[in-house]
């Protein structure tokens, strides 16, 4: 029986909006259960471990969780998409350089546990229908290999492709020729309702509940002005016959809200809510532009809002509106988007970036507290996963997914007594203060070495591949774009988003 007794000075983790904070503390597991949790003399007395890790120079806190992530590994600004608008960086994605999946998402989840993410909610773009499920075995296997848990689902985009109106509609205003190429560019990766339900149906029969304890296939629509609404009621009930969860993009950006204002007269989520979507299986990514009625109906509903806020500012969408969805009771979870502030995949900064972003000005302004980040990047984030009681906590009967952290270099060279321990985590600690990423009770990175994996040779093996010609066919889609982007620019021109009052208020002109 493989057991381990896993010792910190501080032992931290979530209890609602706060923390439990336990002094000389322990983990004890067994077989990659946590068994026990309390003073660390008293587990040492009771139990007879196979081994002992940790310290009074650790801190450890659960395993993190990444709510939303693409995967991509090597980045899009170093695949050539430098930061823009949302719209215009959607394009510019479209000469994407074909990748090994299986390559890049072993470096991906690399990068990812070096932060201290155990387990991630990954989202899988849509790719030709016939080689999607050649696609999702890769990535799937990547993850395996790494030893990540990982909730898996793919989005497919069926409609409005282009911009936020219909295809035929803008193809028509196109030169004939550009409009000829955008046509047989969106038609290469067609896929009818009935497609992907069959996908995700081969998907979840395959891999759901895998025998490993760490998958969980969920529904993706990609979003309100990308799917109809006969998909979206059509993946509901999926969701309700399987047992699963649905995973989708929302009001990312102020035109997908006005889109909604266009369409239906009504933010995209009141939409949603018309048609009965929000639900507590149901997890939104972004929701930057939603309104005080929205946030209303998502607390209603139980539903959770996945955060990005690196990929939000880089993206020109915003701020999400956090502060008064904590305020209402929202399941606010916490993601990468990989797209993070310093284009890796650190959940530790991302969680230091939205500790400062969301603190208003004012001494009576909200403020977002230290415990309710770290329920962002756990408990919370754990909920719309499929995973929700088996991880985001330290508590007996939860799988042992746990991070050892180093206290020297962040106590260095003084830390006054009264500091508390979570705020100097997410104050200072960085990749290189993680001395190991447990996971089933399993050590997967200990001082950023993978005892299985090495990334020195999957980033050769990347180097070498990528080091290829650009594909001709990668060439032509990236003039197509390039000639396409004045239109894109010229429609976002035409249908300029209304404008409100901010939920955060930051300076003033006056």
């Amino acid at each position: 029986m493989a057991s381990s007794l896993i010792r910190g000075k501080h032992l931290l983790t979530p209890a609602g909006a706060g923390v439990t904070t336990l002094y000389d503390a322990a983990v004890y597991q067994e077989d990659g259960v946590i068994k026990d949790v309390g003073p660390y003399q008293s587990l040492r007395d009771k139990y007879q471990p196979d081994a002992e890790l940790g310290g009074l120079d650790y801190a450890i806190i659960p395993g993190l969780v990444n709510a939303h992530h693409h995967g991509r590994g090597v980045t899009t600004l170093q695949m050539g998409a430098c930061d823009d608008c949302l719209e215009l960086w959607i394009l510019a994605g479209w000469g994407r350089r074909p990748c090994d999946y299986y390559l890049i998402t072993l470096y991906t989840a690399l990068n990812m546990m070096a932060s201290g993410t155990t387990t991630v909610m990954y989202n899988h773009p849509q790719g030709a229908v016939a080689t999607l499920q050649e696609d999702v075995d890769a990535v799937l296997r990547g993850f395996r290999d790494a030893g990540m848990r990982v909730a898996f689902s793919s989005f497919p985009r069926t409609q409005n492709r282009v911009v936020y109106a219909s295809d035929g509609e803008f193809l028509s205003g196109l030169p004939a020729d550009l409009a000829d190429d955008v046509g047989r560019f969106l038609a290469a990766a067609d896929m009818s309702d009935d497609d992907y339900f069959a996908f995700f149906d081969d998907t979840y029969r395959q891999y759901h509940n895998h025998h490993s304890g760490k998958v969980r296939v969920l529904l993706s629509p990609a979003n309100v002005q990308w799917n109809s609404d006969d998909f979206l009621l059509r993946a509901k009930e999926y969701a309700a016959r399987y047992q699963t969860g649905i995973h989708m993009h929302l009001m990312e950006s102020a035109y997908q809200k006005d889109y909604g204002l266009r369409t239906w007269g009504k933010t995209p989520l009141a939409h949603l809510h018309d048609l009965g979507f929000p639900g507590p299986e149901v997890s939104f990514a972004h929701a930057v532009w939603l309104t005080d009625g929205d946030i209303e109906l998502l607390s209603d509903a139980g539903a959770t809002v996945c955060h990005n806020a690196s990929s939000n500012l880089r993206l020109k969408n915003g701020i999400a509106p956090v502060n008064p969805m904590l305020a209402r009771g929202v399941n606010v979870a916490m993601g990468t988007d990989s797209t993070a502030i310093n284009d890796d995949d650190d959940i530790l900064q991302e969680m230091r970036l939205v500790s400062k972003l969301h603190r208003q000005p004012g001494i009576d302004a909200p403020a977002i507290s230290a415990g309710q980040v770290l329920a962002m990047a756990t408990a919370n984030a754990a909920i719309p996963t499929g995973f929700d009681g088996d991880i985001g906590a330290l508590e007996p009967g939860r799988r042992a997914d746990l991070l050892l952290i180093r206290l020297d270099r962040l106590e260095n060279p003084y830390l006054d007594p009264d500091t508390p321990p979570l705020e100097l985590i997410l104050g200072r600690a960085k990749p290189q203060d993680i001395a190991a990423v447990i996971v089933d009770g399993e050590i997967l990175l200990q001082d950023g070495a993978h005892p299985r994996i090495s990334q020195a040779e999957v980033l050769q093996e990347l180097r070498e591949q990528l080091a290829h010609p650009l594909p001709p066919a990668t060439q032509a889609t990236r003039q197509m774009a390039t000639r396409l982007a004045p239109h894109v620019e010229q429609f976002y021109r035409t249908h300029p988003p209304t404008s409100g009052t901010p939920h955060y208020a930051y300076n003033s002109r006056i």
